[in-house]
């Protein structure tokens, strides 16, 4: 007898209320990300998806018409919420420039830590020949995102301190690298601990804030 499959979601009589539509929203995403995940884009049905969600095909299909869709969409989310997670203490932050370094090297360092921001960055460079357009999501959502961020702070810093900058962009495209390029060689021989990883951070901003001059 096969094992009875887990529904996410509980349809109730009627039309559903503002809530509940949320609330089925929020199953199909839900599901389809841990299948997409579990199972990669092409091993996994529509069909499949609504019966773990528990929810009809023409439910599914009248929110997301295709597969593409509904991946495009699962994506975009994650990207929604790991950016709107790192920013949540940003009010924290004083105007010295090496403090906000450090903030930003550990939001990068504990990403490495965060499986499932891991997971959906091998899945969408796995199709990125397939749906370019997401790739280029993560890309600006991730990269991009904290590299603006670091390149304001580092021009503000300038204007504040009366340090002249002369390429703001550039320096904050290698403190990124730096700290994502030493995670990922060091992780090719397995999982890096948590406190190597925040060791390396906090090097990375010593570092560049030694050669702060030459910014």
């Amino acid at each position: 007898m096969a094992p009875k499959i887990q529904k996410a979601f509980t349809p109730k009589r009627g039309r559903p209320d503002a809530k509940q539509v949320a609330a089925i929203d929020e199953a199909i995403l839900s599901t389809a990300s841990r299948m997409f995940l579990e199972s990669g884009y092409d091993a996994v049905a529509m069909e499949n998806i609504a019966t773990a969600t528990g929810v009809s095909k023409g439910t599914l299909y009248a929110r997301y018409p295709s597969k593409e869709a509904l991946f495009t969409k699962v994506i975009q989310d994650r990207v929604d919420r790991w950016s709107t997670a790192s920013a949540q203490e940003d009010y924290l932050l004083t105007d010295d420039i090496g403090e906000r370094l450090y903030h930003h090297a550990r939001t990068i360092a504990r990403s490495f830590l965060q499986t499932d921001v891991q997971a959906f960055k091998r899945l969408t460079l796995a199709y990125r020949d397939r749906f370019p357009e997401l790739a280029k999501a993560l890309y600006e959502a991730g990269y991009i995102y904290i590299v603006q961020l670091i390149s304001r702070d580092i021009q503000d810093a300038a204007r504040r301190d009366g340090i002249p900058v002369r390429n703001p962009d550039v320096i904050a495209r290698l403190f990124v690298s730096t700290i994502s390029g030493w995670e990922l060689q060091e992780s090719s021989a397995g999982p890096v601990p948590e406190e190597d990883i925040l060791k390396a951070a906090r090097d990375t901003v010593d570092l560049f804030m030694a050669a702060r001059t030459s910014w």
